[in-house]
């Protein structure tokens, strides 16, 4: 069964523009009123962000998330906010000076992180694992910059199939809906 994501990626890629343009402009507001709180909600259920942490908001979009956790993790903390897009990046850095938070970096990229090994205590993903071509190969590279007993949480559409990807990378530790919680596994070289 092919890969509808895919398909609608590649065949329909001018609906899947559209689609992608709609959701750009109204989903932050979304974001922001309904879907946003219940997920903080959750974060705090599952105790995922702490004081002092260092959190890759992995797909940050325009930073619902990465300005809470900035708060959470306070000055002692760090957050690196990930995203694709420029324009996104860009509201996150003008909603950080805003709330005068000096411990968020953005960093544009579709892929890979560039950041070092073992340096992330939590990556948080929302609403982009399903966006992602090559998942295996970006959960291996945030396997890569999770300290040992690091933290992995996708809230994720995708829900069990999520289970497949992480498989022999990280192990499930919680779940709160489409919220899902992992540790990181040691993984014995190839």
């Amino acid at each position: 069964m092919p890969d509808v994501e895919l398909f609608i990626q590649e065949k329909l890629n001018l609906l899947h523009r559209a689609h992608y343009a709609f959701w750009v402009y109204w989903w932050p507001l979304w974001r922001r009123v309904y879907s946003g709180p219940h997920i903080l909600s959750q974060w705090r259920r599952l105790s995922l962000v702490k004081q002092g942490q260092c959190v890759l908001d992995y797909g940050c979009g325009t930073g619902d998330f990465t300005i809470p956790a900035a708060r959470m993790v306070g000055e002692q903390g760090q957050v690196y906010a990930l995203d694709c897009g420029p324009r996104q990046l860009g509201i996150v850095d003008r909603e950080s000076k805003k709330a005068g938070l000096s411990n968020i970096e953005t960093i544009l990229s579709n892929g890979k992180t560039t950041l070092p090994d073992e340096s992330v205590d939590v990556v948080w993903m929302c609403d982009v694992l399903h966006e992602i071509r090559e998942r295996r190969a970006v959960l291996e590279d945030l396997h890569r910059v999770l300290r040992p007993n690091g933290i992995l949480a996708i809230h994720d559409g995708m829900r069990d199939r999520v289970l497949s990807y992480t498989r022999g990378l990280f192990a499930l530790s919680g779940k709160d809906g489409k919220l899902y919680k992992f540790v990181k596994e040691a993984v014995s070289p190839a």
